[in-house]
């Protein structure tokens, strides 16, 4: 099921970039672009991370503030992730333009697969370089820096890796509440690390996942509440599904083909094979893995648009390696025991991953 790109959290970045005047690549969303006709004087967008439409169903009641402010479900990008998916609400472009295509990415430079987010070599608990390694080489625009160039607004993150750093959820909302009661005109983002972090290790339908996200859904009714002239937005950047893990390294002639460890995603695999294998290996992979998963060359990744639309980054071709595998039930592939098995994982080719909500609030 490939993302609808008209229909997904780049238009809904594209929405802002044209409220605010600032330029931008792609079309918008209606419904976002028709509440922002009412001229507010802040836009909010706070994300929170995994809260998919499943999730959003499961652990919430009809009549739950969230669940009654939902305009509609709509995509995340692929792969339904966080490193992508944020990465286009913080730019304004598809993955297979900026290129952050998920959480271990190879870069030449080092020789190394490196973990985007937390500048980690993969499986290993090191630091892949003394700089930032994504942030060199695959850098791009933010959506902040578009909107102040255009004169007309100011605009900040709210993270732990903002522009204004928070460590708490209560930090979070305070700085928000604060930021809304200035005088200037003004777009905040706002991200949090939950649910997700919570369904990663519990799954995504624990008790513990319904507690959070109802704490998490009203203390946001309180901070809306208290709010005037301003259009909170709140979305999420992929779901959740529960999986078990299938390791490379249980397959010796599976592992006797590739030329490096597996790359991206459990759930979105990049596996660069030896040339000598290039042809064999697809019948390997079918044969140990069958039909839970699809397999894409680079060619066929490339012609279905499946990282989305736009001007290919320079370095896409060498981060989806000669094949990608995309799962489509509830399994995952990392590539050894020291690789981390989540009870809990996104990125796949399944609604549950893919489809996240829109919720809205109008506070004039």
């Amino acid at each position: 099921m490939l993302v609808d790109y008209q229909n997904s959290i780049v238009n809904l970045a594209n929405s802002i970039l044209k409220y605010y005047g600032a330029s931008h690549n792609h079309s918008t969303l209606k419904e976002v672009d028709e509440l922002l006709q009412n001229q507010y004087k802040n836009v909010v967008v706070l994300l929170l991370d995994g809260m998919g439409v499943d999730a959003l169903k499961y652990h919430l009641s009809e009549d739950s503030f969230f669940r009654k402010n939902m305009i509609r479900e709509y995509y995340s990008v692929f792969p339904p992730t966080t490193t992508s998916a944020t990465t286009t609400m913080e730019s304004g472009l598809t993955p297979v333009e900026h290129g952050w295509l998920g959480w271990s990415l190879y870069f030449k430079e080092l020789d190394k697969i490196v973990e985007a987010f937390p500048n980690m070599e993969k499986d290993t608990g090191m630091q892949a370089a003394d700089y930032n390694v994504a942030r060199r080489y695959i850098p791009y625009r933010s959506i902040y820096d578009k909107i102040k160039e255009t004169g007309g607004a100011n605009a900040y993150s709210v993270f732990r890796f903002g522009n204004i750093r928070i460590e708490t959820f209560d930090e979070l909302i305070g700085e928000i509440e604060r930021l809304c009661a200035t005088e200037e005109r003004k777009y905040i983002y706002g991200y949090w690390e939950y649910p997700d972090s919570l369904m990663h290790d519990h799954g995504c339908y624990s008790k513990i996942v319904t507690d959070n996200i109802k704490k998490i859904e009203d203390k946001i009714e309180q901070m809306c509440e208290g709010l005037t002239d301003t259009l909170v937005i709140i979305t999420a950047d992929h779901g959740h599904i529960n999986l078990e893990h299938y390791l490379v390294s249980d397959y010796p002639d599976l592992i006797s083909m590739l030329e490096r460890p597996t790359a991206i995603e459990p759930r979105a695999t990049a596996f660069y094979v030896k040339e000598e294998y290039l042809d064999k290996f697809p019948e390997e992979f079918k044969r140990n893995f069958g039909d839970e998963f699809l397999l894409f060359s680079r060619d066929e990744v490339i012609d279905k648009n499946i990282f989305g639309i736009g001007k290919m980054h320079p370095r896409f071709i060498e981060f989806i390696g000669d094949y990608l595998s995309i799962a489509i039930k509830d399994k995952g592939i990392v590539y050894s025991h020291a690789s981390k098995q989540y009870v809990s994982h996104h990125a796949g080719f399944t609604d549950q991953e893919m489809k996240i909500p829109l919720i809205a609030i109008s506070k004039k």
